[in-house]
C-alpha cells in the first residue's frame, strides 16, 4: 500500500455558465470598447437606494406630465397673422422707449412718435404688431383679450404697482396670454448688493403671480436716451422663438384689430347733417378663425354692426419669400405703422398726408431720401397729372404722326355715337383690361435705377383720388391676371389634343393665310405713311362681328325656357399674332368637336337625343339590365333567398321530443365545420413547433364536435376578450397621448388639404376669409362721434359674434368679490361687466344655491365666498370668464378689479326668490289651539297657506288650519304645546324675485379722447345721495331700541306634604333644609375665670411666635439678597480672569503658529 500512488481529482473548469461564457468572449478575441459602461459592469449600476430611485422616478414622470396639454387641432394657417405684443406698465416706466427700441432693432428705423399698431418683418414667417397699453382700464381690458405676448415693465426702483396686478387678474379671467417681464430704472441703485436683493425680491414676486420659471429680463440702463443694443437684441431673439398656444374663446372667434381706420361717407351728408351716421372702412389682419361677409361684429367701446361689404387687399407687410437663407436683408425688413407716420405717409381720419420734409428736402443724399418710390416721385413731380395726360402723345408705329389725347378723345367720342348699349359694356370692359403707360418728366437721378427696375418688371405706378381706390385697382388687377393665366392655360390643354384640329384644318389654314395678306396690307399702308389711320376702317363692323361671336357661346334662356332647340356652335379658338408690337390680330375656327374645352358649360336641354341608341335586340345588352328587375340578382340584404336564409339560421334548429333527436340548420352546420377547420390548422401548427413534446390521449385537444356548448361559448368569449385586449390595451403608457396627437395633426393636415387647390376668391365662398389675410371691413350707420373723436392710442377691436350671441338673455354666473377689492357688493347696485367682446353696465342678483336647489337671494356677496350672479346681459357661451368693476372714471386709489366668475347657465327666465317673514298675534288660547290675528288681511289668503308651518319666536312649532269668520284674516292655529299671550308667531315665505333687465354697453370710444377716463353710466343711489348732498333719511323702526325687561317674580316653590314624606334626602330642596336648620337652638357656653385667663395666655403666646416667624422671614430674605450680590460680583471677577486668561492662551498659541510658518 505503500508504494502506490493515490491520485487526486483533477480540476475539471466550467463548460457552462456565465464564467464560461466570459472566458470564451475572451478567448474568442471580443473587445469590451462595443460595450456600454452597464453593460460591461450591471451591478455597478444596480438600484442602491429604493427610496432615492423612487424619488428620481417621480420627478422624471412629474416633468413629463407636466409638458402635456389637452391637445387642440392646429388651425394655425400657412401664412400666419403677425403676433400682437402689447407692452403694458404704469405711467413712466419705460413703455414709449422700449417700443422705439424694438422696431429699431428689427427694421434699422427709428420712430418719432409712437401711434398706433406698429408691424414689423421679425424673420421668414414671422411678423409682430407691437402695441403699446395706456392706463385707462377699458384699454387694458381691450388689450389683454387679444395679446399673444405681454411685456410687462415694472419700475425696479419703486416695485410692482396696482395697474399690473390689476393686468393680472384680467389676464386670468380672458385666458392668460404668454407674459414676460421686463424691469427698468436699474441704474438707480449705487449699491450692487441691494440691486441684487431687489432682483431676486421682485423675481419670487413674479413668479407668485405668473408661475414658477417666469422669464424676467432686467435693461441695466440708458445710452443716449435709448437701452443697450445687446439687452433689446437679446429680448427680441426670446420674441422671435416663442410659442403660443391656442386659447378657447380666440379659436372659436375671428377678431380684428385695426391698424388704420378710412371715413368714406358722401361729403354732401356731412355738409348738410354734420352728426349724421358715417360710412367707415377699418383695415386689419384677420385673426382667430374665419371671417365671413354681412357677419355681426363687436367694436368694444362702441357697439354692434353688421359688416356691409369686406373685401381681400395686397398684404401692406407681406413676409418674404421661400428663399433658404438664415437672414433678411434691408429690402425686407419691413415695418407698416400707418397712425405713426412712417415712411413719409400718415393716415389721419379726414385724408392722408404725405411728408415732403420742407423746401431743404430736394438737395438731400440718397440715403436720406424715403425708401418709398411712390412716395419719392411724388414728392418731385412739377407738373399736374392732368396736365401731363394732354400733353402726352403716342406713336402707333414707326414713320407715323404722334397721336395727341385730345385727339383720341375726338375720334373715341364721334365712334361712340354709333355704338349701341351693348357695344358701350363690351368696351367699357376692354377699357379697363387696358391700361396706359404714361412717361414720367424729369425723374430725379437718383431714382433712375430703381424705375428702371420696376418697368422691366410691369410694374406701373397707379394714381387715384383715395386709397380706397388705388386697392379696387390692385384687386382688379391680380384678379384679371389669375384669369389670363387660367384662359392661357387651358388653350395650351386644348392645343396639345390633335384631335381637335383634324376635321377643321382647311379652313383654318386659309383663315391664317387671309389674315396674313391682311396684316402685310396694314403693313404696306404703314411704309406709305399717308395712311397711317386706316386700320381704324371698320371698327364698328369688327365689334359687331366679335359681339356676335361672344353671344353664340352664352346661355339663352328664352330658347332654354320655350323650348327651341338649341344649335351646337362653340366658341372658335382665337389664335393670337402681334401687330407693329402692340394689337393682337384674333383669328378664329370652328371647331366641331363635342369633346372641346367647352362642353362642360352645354345647356341641357328637356328632350333629350342619345347619340348612340342601344340595340335590344342583343342578348348582351339584355342581361345587362337583368339584376335591375325582381328576378334578378340583388344585394345580400334584399335578396329574397338571403333573407330566408337567416331566418332558417335564426330558427332552425329543434329538438324532437318524442325521440330525442337533434336537428340544426345548415349555415351553422356550415359555420361549425369552418371553425373546426381553422382549430385543425391551429392545433397542427402547434404540433410542428412541439415535435418533441407528446402529449396522452386524454389531454389532446377537443374537436368542435366533442365541446359541450358551454365550452363553445368560452373559447368564443376569449377569442373576443383577445381581440377587444388587442384593440384599446395599450403598450405604453403614453400611446393614448400619442395616438391622441396624431388624430388631431391628421385632422389638422385634412383641414388644410381642402381648399389647398382652390383659388382665394373661390375659397372665400366657401369659408370665409381664413386668418392671416388683410382685409378692409365696410360699415354703415357708425356713429358720427367715432370718426371726430377717433384716436389711434386707443386699440379698435372688431370681434366677430356667432349667432346667438347677438341675443340678449339672463345669464347666470359662479361670482366672487376679489380678495383685494375693499367694499363688498350690494344686489342691484350696477356693475361694469367684461363679458367676451363686449363691456356692459348691468344690475346682478346675488344669489345661493340651497340643498333643495332653490335660489335664495343675497343682499350682499359673500367675503371668501362663491355665490350666483343673475343679471340680463349678451347671450355668451358656457365657461366664458367675466371680469366686473364698479367704476371705470378716474383713479381711485385702490384695487379696482371688483369681481371675477365663469357663466354657468344660460335662460330666458331665472327663478330667485327672497325670504319674507309674515307676523301675527293669538288672540285666543286654548290647550294646544290657538286662534291669530295680524297675520294675513282676507280669507282668500288664509285659504293660500293652509298646512302651512309656523312658528314661535320661543321656538314652539304648529301648522295653520282654517279660516275665521272674524276678524277678517284670522285663522285657527295647533301648536306642539300651549302659547303664551306674549308670544309673537310667524310664518316663512319665499316671493319670487325679478331680475332687472337693464343692458348698458360702455361707449368709451364714442366719447372725446380727455373724457374718456371718465365714463359714467347709472349711479348707485349712494352716489346720488353725495353727489347731491342729500341726507338719508332713516325709518324709526328700523333703529334697535334699548330693551327693557322687567324683573320676573316667581311663585314659591310648593310641595304636597305626601310628595315630601316620599322624596330621599337627596330630591329635598334647600330652602326646606335651611329652614329645619333655623329652627334648631344651640346651647351657649359661659367660662369661668381660670379658663378666660388660660384663653388670653394662648392667644397671647400665639402672638409672639408669629411675630418671632416674621422676623425670621425677614433676616433669611436680606441675608439672601446679599448673597446674590455677592455671587454676581464673584461671577464678573471670574469672567474677567478668564478672559485675560483667554488672551494669554491665544497670544501663545498665535506666536508658536508664526514660528511654524
Amino acid at each position: 500500500m505503500e508504494g502506490e500512488r493515490t491520485e487526486n481529482k483533477t480540476y475539471r473548469p466550467r463548460a457552462a455558465g456565465v464564467k464560461a461564457r466570459k472566458k470564451k468572449a475572451k478567448k474568442g478575441g471580443e473587445k469590451d470598447e462595443d460595450l456600454t459602461p452597464r453593460q460591461r459592469n450591471p451591478k455597478a449600476f444596480a438600484i442602491q437606494s429604493i427610496r432615492k430611485t423612487e424619488k428620481t422616478v417621480r420627478r422624471t414622470l412629474d416633468l413629463k406630465v407636466k409638458k402635456q396639454h389637452i391637445p387642440f387641432v392646429d388651425r394655425t394657417p400657412v401664412e400666419p397673422p403677425p403676433i400682437i405684443v402689447a407692452i403694458v406698465g404704469p405711467p413712466k416706466v419705460g413703455k414709449t422707449t422700449l417700443l422705439k427700441c424694438l422696431v429699431k432693432n428689427y427694421t434699422r428705423q427709428k420712430l418719432s412718435n409712437v401711434n398706433g399698431p406698429i408691424t414689423v418683418v421679425a424673420g421668414k414667417q414671422r411678423r409682430i404688431t407691437f402695441l403699446e397699453c395706456s392706463n385707462d382700464i377699458n384699454c387694458m381690458i381691450d388689450i389683454g383679450k387679444i395679446a399673444d405676448l405681454v411685456l410687462l415693465m415694472v419700475d425696479a426702483s419703486f416695485g410692482f404697482e396696482m395697474e399690473q396686478f390689476e393686468f393680472l387678474n384680467i389676464c386670468q379671467v380672458h385666458g392668460f396670454p404668454r407674459i414676460m417681464g421686463v424691469l427698468t430704472h436699474l441704474d438707480t441703485f449705487q449699491e450692487n448688493k441691494r440691486m441684487r436683493k431687489t432682483k431676486k425680491m421682485l423675481k419670487n414676486r413674479f413668479w407668485t403671480e405668473i408661475y414658477q420659471g417666469a422669464k424676467l429680463f432686467y435693461l441695466s440702463g440708458m445710452v443716449y436716451e435709448e437701452y443697450q443694443r445687446t439687452e433689446i437684441h437679446n429680448l427680441c431673439r426670446f420674441i422671435s422663438v416663442m410659442k403660443f398656444r391656442p386659447l378657447q374663446w380666440r379659436m372659436n372667434h375671428p377678431y380684428i384689430l385695426a391698424d388704420r381706420m378710412e371715413d368714406i361717407t358722401n361729403g354732401e351728408s356731412i355738409r348738410q347733417n354734420g352728426k349724421c351716421d358715417r360710412k367707415v372702412c377699418l383695415y386689419g389682419y384677420i385673426r382667430g378663425t374665419h371671417l365671413k361677409n354681412k357677419q355681426t361684429i363687436h367694436i368694444p367701446g362702441c357697439g354692434d354692426f353688421d359688416i356691409n361689404d369686406i373685401q381681400l387687399i395686397p398684404d401692406p407687410c407681406p413676409t418674404p419669400d421661400k428663399i433658404k437663407k438664415r437672414s433678411l436683408n434691408e429690402k425686407e425688413r419691413m415695418v407698416y405703422a400707418p397712425m405713426a407716420g412712417v415712411g413719409g405717409i400718415v393716415y389721419d381720419k379726414d385724408a392722408v398726408y404725405i411728408d415732403i420734409g420742407g423746401r431743404h428736402s430736394y438737395n438731400l443724399t440718397e440715403d436720406s431720401r424715403p425708401s418709398n418710390e411712390l412716395v419719392g416721385n411724388l414728392m418731385e413731380t412739377s407738373n399736374p397729372i392732368d396736365e401731363k395726360m394732354s400733353s402726352s402723345k403716342m406713336t402707333l408705329f414707326t414713320g407715323t404722326e404722334p397721336i395727341t389725347a385730345s385727339k383720341a378723345d375726338d375720334l373715341m367720342l364721334a365712334e361712340d355715337d354709333d355704338e349701341d348699349d351693348d357695344d358701350e359694356e363690351d368696351s367699357n370692359e376692354d377699357d379697363d383690361e387696358v391700361e396706359n403707360e404714361e412717361e414720367e418728366d424729369e425723374a430725379p437721378p437718383l431714382k433712375k435705377n430703381k424705375l428702371g427696375k420696376c418697368t422691366d418688371e410691369s410694374e406701373e405706378f397707379a394714381f387715384a383720388d383715395s386709397d380706397d381706390d388705388l386697392e379696387k385697382e390692385v384687386v382688379k388687377k391680380s384678379l384679371k391676371q389669375s384669369r389670363k393665366i387660367e384662359h392661357d392655360h387651358d388653350s395650351d390643354d386644348d392645343s396639345e389634343d390633335g384631335s381637335n384640329f383634324d376635321q377643321s384644318e382647311g379652313e383654318s389654314d386659309q383663315d391664317i393665310q387671309s389674315n396674313e395678306a391682311e396684316v402685310d396690307d396694314v403693313k404696306d399702308d404703314d411704309e406709305g405713311g399717308g395712311m397711317g389711320l386706316q386700320w381704324k376702317n371698320d371698327m364698328v363692323e369688327k365689334a359687331a362681328a366679335s359681339f356676335k361671336a361672344r353671344q353664340k357661346g352664352k346661355i339663352d334662356y328664352r330658347k332654354i325656357v320655350y323650348g327651341t332647340d338649341i344649335k351646337e356652335e362653340e366658341y372658335k379658338e382665337e389664335k393670337e399674332d402681334e401687330l407693329g408690337g402692340l394689337f393682337k390680330v384674333l383669328k378664329q375656327k370652328n371647331i366641331d368637336n363635342k369633346n372641346d374645352r367647352y362642353s362642360i358649360n352645354k345647356t341641357d336641354c328637356s328632350k333629350f337625343f342619345p347619340e348612340n341608341p342601344q340595340d335590344w335586340s342583343l342578348d348582351e345588352v339584355i342581361a345587362s339590365i337583368k339584376d335591375c328587375f325582381i328576378t334578378g340578382q340583388w344585394s345580400k340584404d334584399k335578396d329574397a333567398k338571403a333573407r330566408l336564409d337567416l331566418d332558417d339560421e335564426l330558427y332552425g334548429d329543434f329538438e324532437d321530443l318524442e325521440t330525442g333527436e337533434k336537428f340544426t340548420a345548415e349555415g351553422e352546420e356550415e359555420e361549425e365545420q369552418e371553425e373546426e377547420q381553422e382549430d385543425g390548422d391551429n392545433d397542427s401548427g402547434d404540433n410542428n413547433d412541439d415535435k418533441d413534446s407528446t402529449k396522452p390521449d386524454n389531454e389532446k385537444k377537443k374537436t368542435k364536435a366533442e365541446m359541450t356548448a358551454n365550452e363553445r361559448r368560452q373559447i368564443r368569449k376569449e377569442r373576443q376578450k383577445e381581440a377587444f385586449d388587442e384593440q384599446y390595451d395599450l403598450k405604453d403608457e403614453s400611446a393614448f397621448y400619442d395616438e391622441w396627437k396624431a388624430d388631431l395633426e391628421k385632422q389638422a393636415k385634412l383641414n388644410r388639404a381642402e381648399f389647398d387647390s382652390m383659388p382665394d376668391e373661390l375659397r372665400i365662398q366657401y369659408e370665409g376669409h381664413r386668418p392671416g389675410m388683410y382685409v378692409r371691413v365696410e360699415i354703415n350707420d357708425m356713429p358720427c362721434e367715432f370718426v371726430t373723436n377717433f384716436d389711434p392710442i386707443y386699440p379698435v377691436i372688431l370681434g366677430g359674434l356667432q349667432n346667438v350671441e347677438g341675443n340678449v338673455g339672463f345669464v347666470q354666473a359662479r361670482f366672487k368679490k376679489h380678495r383685494w377689492y375693499k367694499k363688498i357688493l350690494k344686489t342691484r347696485n350696477p356693475v361694469i361687466i367684461s363679458l367676451g367682446w363686449r363691456r356692459f353696465q348691468t344690475m346682478p342678483l346675488y344669489s345661493v344655491q340651497d340643498h333643495n336647489f332653490r335660489q335664495r337671494l343675497l343682499k350682499y356677496t359673500p367675503e371668501h365666498l362663491h355665490c350666483h350672479a343673475a343679471f340680463y346681459g349678451p347671450i355668451t357661451p358656457q365657461g366664458t370668464g367675466l371680469l366686473a368693476v364698479e367704476s371705470v372714471a378716474g383713479r381711485e386709489p385702490g384695487f379696482r378689479i371688483a369681481a371675477t366668475g365663469v357663466v354657468l347657465e344660460l335662460d330666458k327666465s331665472l327663478q330667485i326668490v327672497k325670504k319674507l317673514k309674515l307676523t301675527g298675534v293669538p288672540c285666543k288660547i286654548y290647550k294646544k289651539t290657538a286662534f291669530i290675528k295680524g297675520m294675513f288681511s282676507s280669507a282668500l289668503e288664509v285659504a293660500k297657506f293652509e298646512g302651512a308651518s309656523l312658528r314661535t319666536v320661543s321656538g314652539l312649532r304648529g301648522q295653520i288650519k282654517k279660516a275665521l269668520r272674524t276678524p277678517e284674516g284670522a285663522f285657527r292655529a295647533t301648536f306642539e304645546d300651549k302659547i303664551l299671550k306674549s308670544d309673537i308667531i310667524f310664518v316663512r315665505t319665499w316671493c319670487p324675485v325679478e331680475v332687472p333687465e337693464f343692458y348698458n354697453p360702455v361707449t368709451s370710444l364714442l366719447l372725446p379722447p380727455n373724457q374718456r377716463k371718465s365714463w359714467v353710466g347709472m349711479r348707485t343711489l349712494a352716489q346720488l345721495r353725495r353727489d347731491k348732498g342729500v341726507r338719508l333719511q332713516q325709518n324709526p323702526d328700523s333703529l334697535y331700541k334699548p330693551v327693557v325687561r322687567k324683573n320676573k317674580i316667581f311663585k314659591p316653590l310648593v310641595i304636597p306634604r305626601g310628595l315630601k314624606a316620599q322624596l330621599p334626602f337627596k330630591a329635598v330642596p334647600s330652602e326646606l333644609l335651611k329652614k329645619k336648620e333655623s329652627g334648631m337652638k344651640r346651647i351657649a357656653v359661659i367660662k369661668d375665670k381660670r379658663e378666660k385667663k388660660i384663653d388670653n395666655m394662648m392667644s397671647m403666646m400665639q402672638s409672639l411666635y408669629s411675630h418671632k416667624l416674621q422676623q425670621k422671614k425677614l433676616t433669611l430674605k436680606q441675608a439672601a439678597e446679599k448673597r446674590k450680590k455677592q455671587i454676581k460680583k464673584d461671577d464678573k471677577k471670574r469672567e474677567q480672569r478668564q478672559k485675560e486668561l483667554k488672551k494669554e492662551i491665544f497670544k501663545h498659541i498665535g506666536r508658536n503658529e508664526k514660528k511654524k510658518f
